[in-house]
């Protein structure tokens, strides 16, 4: 049995009396036959990220969605820590956290991140294990928006034993875009522009596109044994941690 300080709004029902009869401090019973998790919580902050109109953003939902599941993690007394995939060749982040007081700090660190820019997927989730113990629960946040997919990267955690959760964050917009006439579309992460006329006929072939290429990223995680589930950003939070990722298995 293993125990910590009692903070607020900790189960009262987890305080052992004994240790406070002997000690004359609150303890709380921190597992009770359960293995602590190591969780890395794998955040995307490549540029397409923050793409679109509609607020909240899939950048700025995607940092809601981590900070939500690091307070479920740190509730159950788990590990926690925070993998950003930028620009640079090694993952940035914080953590590990153990304690739900630190949440407020976390909370804050993850409203001030900024797009990265163009960020090389595949090789952020290789990398993002570095120092971590072994066999963590590692949750990728992302729109996985890469040309070549996410499979190497997958591969890469697998090979290291992780047990691993895909959300696949995805926008109103980019679902069911209202376009039409002539437009420049420019690329959110490399800049390059595209010059467009936009009719009913190139909506559907969007669409059925999109439609193909979210079956196959779908594919890339269930072949290879991992839960995968899709996140709208015009859903509510509450909704989407409560509902939709019980419905995948993701939280039980």
């Amino acid at each position: 049995m293993e125990y910590r300080p009692y903070a607020s709004g900790d189960d009262f029902r987890r305080i052992d009396w004994n240790v406070y009869g002997r000690l004359g401090s609150l303890q709380v019973k921190a597992t009770e036959g359960r293995e602590q998790l190591h969780i890395v919580l794998v955040l995307d902050c490549s540029s397409s990220m923050s793409c679109g109109t509609i607020k909240p953003d899939k950048l700025e939902f995607a940092a809601q969605l981590v900070a939500a599941l690091s307070y479920i993690g740190m509730a159950r007394a788990d590990s926690v820590r925070i993998a950003c995939l930028t620009d640079t060749p090694v993952s940035s982040g914080f953590g590990p956290f153990g304690r739900r007081a630190r949440l407020p700090q976390l909370a804050s660190d993850l409203s001030r991140i900024v797009p990265a820019g163009l960020v090389d997927l595949n090789a952020g989730l290789a990398g993002c294990l570095d120092g971590s113990p072994a066999q963590p629960l590692v949750i990728v946040v992302s729109d996985l928006l890469a040309l070549p997919g996410i499979a190497r990267g997958l591969d890469a955690l697998q090979a290291l034993r992780a047990d691993i959760v895909v959300l696949h964050v995805l926008s109103p917009e980019e679902l069911d875009p209202r376009l039409a006439g002539e437009l420049e579309l420019v690329d959110a992460e490399t800049n390059e522009v595209l010059e467009i006329g936009v009719s009913l006929d190139t909506l559907a072939a969007y669409r059925a596109r999109f439609t193909t290429w979210l079956a196959d990223r779908e594919a890339e995680s269930h072949q290879r044994g991992i839960r995968y589930a899709r996140v709208r950003t015009d859903r509510p939070l509450a909704s989407v941690v409560l509902d939709d990722l019980r419905r995948a298995a993701v939280l039980r």
